[in-house]
């Protein structure tokens, strides 16, 4: 069974010859297993190899684990990284500690693969996880176009295990004498991969293996389904990265699974989706006026004019900075403000909207909406305010004197 494991994984990595690679090190068997093997093979794939450990915090032995990864890691001259996430997960209380847990492993994770210089991260997700999935998918209630499977490959995260079983990677731990460490909260059954691992899975197998098949046709019906959607859909998004952006005008003309499908898909990017909050969302989607409505994560949709946007929360709150006097300049992390002339002796407000706003004795609120002004545009747009009085707003009034600078792109 351990040459069956060696055959399969060399024949995969082949693909990523010459190629820098940063693992996903927990120290369990399968990822123990991929570093190992992929640490044999570096000078015949003629690779360089890293590998991450991910401290979540979870339990009271994540330092025991962290000392045997940076030990191997010593041990075989492999470049070694390490993260505590634990404070972030303990912030977040938006989608769970499963959710929270994977957000920011993978956020560090991605982050280190492009400080060095990595071309691929690796994890050691296998054929026994990927079916296990399909059944969480079931569980948690998503979508027939989003039980594909666990992907092989998502831009630069790539899964070389996934046909590589449980009992492959024993057999090669069993065979180089390894001794992984072992994670408590495997066992622990108030987490829902692994109620469905514990008690669902074995149940199955009981009844015999031929469920197996049945799950991967589906999948891979699936992933039919999902590249089909795809090409009927992928004309209504404008933008995808760390918000989204849909066009509202072509959205409103798909189908309604078509719209269920482009949802769930650039849903899933930011969080768990499920039937539930697709339907929620799609009841939502109605009349013209502009609106939003909580997603879990502490991510909102927004239904405006031109656009629906799915963003964190966090893009729309509320700000307030003082210029003091003599500055010339003010920079937050989103915008930089430029100021000139009389304005630079004067202590200034800069903020966003407030309900009530004014500006020469209109209702700010109402020029906004005369201009078709997205909410989500509203919300940031920036206000410089002098003793009380509205002087300026970003995208509304002109001054020389007042230059904003969003994205590398200046006006006034």
């Amino acid at each position: 069974m351990h040459l069956l494991f060696e055959e399969i994984l060399f024949q995969e990595l082949k693909k990523y010859e010459n190629k820098k690679i940063l693992v996903a090190f927990s120290g369990g068997k399968d990822s123990l297993a991929l570093l190992d093997f992929l640490n044999k093979k570096k000078d015949i794939l003629h690779v360089f190899t890293g590998a991450c450990y991910v401290n979540h915090g979870l339990r009271d032995t994540v330092l025991r684990d962290e000392v045997f990864c940076r030990a191997y890691c010593n041990k075989n001259n492999i470049a070694f990284y390490t993260f505590n996430i634990s404070q972030e997960i303990f912030n977040d209380k938006n989608g769970g500690v499963e959710s929270a847990a994977r957000k920011y492993r993978y956020k560090y994770l991605l982050e280190l693969l492009h400080s060095e210089n990595y071309d691929y991260l690796f994890t050691a997700h296998t054929y026994s996880d990927n079916i296990e999935s399909f059944f969480i998918d079931l569980y948690t209630g998503t979508s027939i176009y989003t039980i594909s499977g666990i992907m092989e490959e998502n831009n630069n995260i790539i899964r070389p295990m996934l046909n590589i079983t449980t009992e492959m990677v024993n057999a090669y731990i069993d065979y180089n004498n390894l001794i992984p460490v072992y994670d408590e909260t495997n066992s622990d059954i108030k987490y829902v991969r692994n109620r469905i691992r514990h008690k669902l899975i074995p149940v199955l197998y009981d009844c015999g293996a031929e469920f197996e098949k049945t799950v991967c046709r589906l999948q891979k019906e699936s992933l039919k389904l999902k590249e089909y959607f795809d090409s009927k859909t992928k004309h209504a998004i404008k933008y995808v990265e760390k918000f989204a952006v849909i066009d509202k005008e072509k959205f409103l003309l798909l189908e309604d699974i078509e719209k269920e499908f482009l949802l769930g898909k650039v849903f899933s990017i930011f969080f768990r989706v499920s039937k539930n909050i697709i339907n929620e969302t799609l009841s939502f989607f109605s009349g013209n006026h502009s609106k939003r409505l909580d997603l879990p994560n502490g991510y909102m949709v927004e239904q405006s004019f031109r656009n629906i946007r799915i963003f964190p929360r966090y893009m729309v709150e509320d700000f307030s900075y003082t210029k003091k006097v003599f500055d010339s300049v003010l920079q937050t992390d989103d915008f930089t403000i430029k100021f000139s002339g009389d304005y630079t002796n004067k202590e200034l407000i800069v903020r966003n909207r407030r309900k009530g706003d004014k500006l020469k004795n209109k209702k700010l609120k109402d020029i906004f909406i005369d201009k078709h002004m997205e909410l989500f545009d509203r919300d940031r747009a920036v206000i410089v305010e002098d003793n009380g009085l509205i002087i300026w707003v970003e995208n509304i009034t002109k001054n020389n004197n007042i230059t904003i600078i969003r994205n590398g792109i200046a006006h006034g």
